[in-house]
């Protein structure tokens, strides 16, 4: 199986992924993955789907989550959300009256790293006008409970909250626009203000994602469902196609991540 990955870096994850699937079978315990994007876990699961003895899931926390892991277990073990090491952590201004209010994914990611952490102890971050809730490690979650005081220039306090009370508070807004075609640079553009070629330069620059894996295909088709991400830029959700207008434009729905 490693021999068909080309990439030095998915290589050794994957080699300590297979490391840990062979560990579960033999000592017949779970083993538990680090976070990974959604992409690269697919293909794990993919190259482990013929393993008639092992049982692999994969959870980050919360429905729908962009980072997971994968739990490995034999066959013989139940396994199931509730058994990942993952704790939930809400982050949250000391006061409100001096907190900013522009705080982003990437400040709270930043002040979160700059602990010493690495990044595959830490999951989704979902950013909300309250602060953000982030999954993490559950081995990390008293260090960073007790050690991050600031995001950005804003003091905070870190609780674990109950898990019944977490309502991924990522925060959308539907958009509705038209499109000469679905093209990837078409719809990237339209969606987050951009001109077709500056389009066009992020996708030829790697720096699209859609569905968590790179697309370099400027004229790449995009269906509904799909979700896209542009580095530095944002991402959306491709929503419903409507049909065309009188000007022949397709119409369509955007979920904006703001």
């Amino acid at each position: 199986m490693l021999k068909g990955i080309q990439d030095q870096e998915e290589r050794l994850f994957f080699a300590k992924v297979l490391d840990q699937a062979a560990f579960a079978l033999k000592r017949y315990e779970v083993q538990f993955s680090d976070f990974m994007d959604a992409a690269r876990c697919g293909r794990c699961m993919e190259r482990l789907k013929n393993n008639a003895d092992l049982e692999v899931l994969a959870f980050g926390g919360v429905e729908n989550a962009e980072r997971l892991m994968l739990g490995l277990a034999p066959k013989q073990e139940m396994i199931s959300n509730e058994h990942f090491p993952i704790s939930a952590l809400q982050i949250a201004p000391k006061n409100r009256k001096f907190a900013q209010t522009d705080l982003s994914h990437r400040d709270y990611l930043g002040s979160i790293l700059g602990l010493g952490i690495e990044r595959g102890k830490l999951g989704d971050i979902l950013v909300s006008e309250d602060g953000a809730v982030c999954f993490v490690n559950e081995e990390m979650a008293d260090y960073i409970q007790t050690n991050l005081e600031k995001v950005s220039k804003t003091a905070v306090s870190v609780t674990k909250p109950d898990q019944a009370e977490i309502l991924a508070p990522k925060r959308t807004e539907i958009r509705r626009q038209t499109v000469a075609s679905l093209r990837l640079d078409a719809v990237l553009g339209e969606a987050l203000h951009l001109s077709r070629g500056k389009a066009q330069t992020l996708i030829s620059s790697e720096k699209v994602n859609v569905n968590w894996s790179v697309v370099t295909s400027t004229s790449y088709i995009l269906k509904t469902g799909d979700m896209v991400s542009a580095r530095g830029f944002g991402r959306f959700l491709v929503g419903e196609v409507s049909g065309r207008t009188k000007k022949d434009r397709i119409a369509l729905e955007v979920e904006m991540y703001i």
